[in-house]
């Protein structure tokens, strides 16, 4: 009987350890610095500084499976300066403020709940060779308000979201979201957003149409009195061969309250892989506002070398300018207002993952 219960025991054991590893749970982080010297106007800096080519982050990340082809997923994600060890959005204490969510994937798509990239935004990042939550990419543009006074500027995560994409493995794609409004206010619209993509995901070639609102209010601004704000994107990326990538990004912004003027950005970049260790990219944007003469030119050159699978050594060379006044910001250089001043920035990294 005594073997029999150690049979039993050991089959319990065996089991057990074969449902543990279905779940996995990875911790991972992204760790960039760099060194800039940047000017704007009479003003000249040399700093140390977060996020030249990616933003540091650390987070948790894990996968359970359920059965059926149902997998569980959860991620919490939280950004840190690492020239000085605080966090960020808002800091300086840590947060999960970057995403947290949990969801679940099957042969039908995949649905996220919490707080996660809008899906406009994950469209525009793959139009943009730089990344766009990277300080030096022309694409951040996209957050510049200049001449739109009351336009809220580009949301790049929501919180309360739902989610909805269709399955990776689809040539088609279909991106959902709306967040919910966490606002008190007399109105449950309030302070909601709503965006969706869609579009054609299939090597060589990514094409998307994103469509984005978001919806101020509070108790003493109810929606009748509310401020929407709008964009609308398209974006693109083309491997013409396997070591050159060509993108593109037109963003559309604009507001309804008090008849806010649209801005067109447009930007273009190319990626092009010069060995197994050496990237060349480019990237140029323009920004206008109808019915100003205030705008925006911006290009950024970019060189990656990859010392390992996981380390990589950059260089950055960014150019900004303002017209006619224009005071908008990049590379995180202040610009004095009105006053047309552009902003220079040349940096040199270094990005570890693990």
């Amino acid at each position: 009987m005594k073997h029999k219960q150690w049979l039993a025991a050991g089959g319990m054991a065996t089991l057990g350890s074969a449902a543990w590893a279905q779940s996995d749970v990875q911790m991972f982080g992204v760790l960039d610095i760099h060194l800039n010297t940047a000017k704007s106007g009479p003003t000249r800096v040399m700093r140390v500084e977060d996020g030249g080519d990616a933003a540091s982050r650390v987070g948790l990340r894990g996968t359970e499976d359920l059965g059926n082809g149902l997998r569980g997923h959860y991620m919490l994600e939280a950004g840190i300066f690492l020239h000085s060890g605080s966090g960020t959005l808002p800091g300086p204490g840590l947060a999960f403020t970057r995403q947290s969510y949990v969801g679940l994937r099957g042969d039908w798509g995949v649905v996220d709940v919490g707080r996660m990239y809008t899906p406009m935004f994950s469209a525009l990042f793959r139009g943009d060779p730089f990344g766009m939550n990277a300080l030096f990419s022309s694409l951040n543009l996209a957050y510049a308000t200049d001449a739109q006074p009351g336009v809220r500027p580009f949301s790049a995560r929501a919180s309360n979201m739902l989610r909805y994409r269709t399955p990776s493995s689809q040539p088609w794609l279909l991106d959902l979201a709306y967040a919910f409004d966490a606002t008190p206010a007399t109105h449950d619209s309030n302070g909601r957003l709503m965006g969706t993509t869609v579009g054609w995901s299939r090597k060589p070639l990514f094409l998307a149409y994103s469509w984005q609102q978001y919806l101020e209010g509070s108790a003493n601004a109810p929606l009748n009195l509310h401020r929407s704000s709008h964009q609308e994107a398209l974006s693109a990326s083309w491997e013409l061969r396997p070591d050159l990538r060509l993108t593109g990004n037109y963003l559309v912004s604009h507001g309804d309250f008090l008849k806010t003027a649209t801005a067109k950005l447009t930007q273009l970049g190319m990626e092009w892989r010069l060995d197994t260790r050496f990237k060349l990219l480019a990237s140029v944007g323009h920004r206008s506002v109808g019915g100003s003469d205030r705008a925006q030119r911006t290009w950024t050159l970019g060189c990656d070398y990859d010392i390992s699978t996981r380390t990589l050594l950059y260089g950055r060379w960014l150019q900004l300018g303002n017209t006619a006044n224009a005071s908008a910001s990049m590379a995180n250089m202040a610009v004095r207002a009105q006053s047309g001043d552009g902003v220079q920035s040349l940096a040199v990294g270094l990005r570890h993952t693990f």
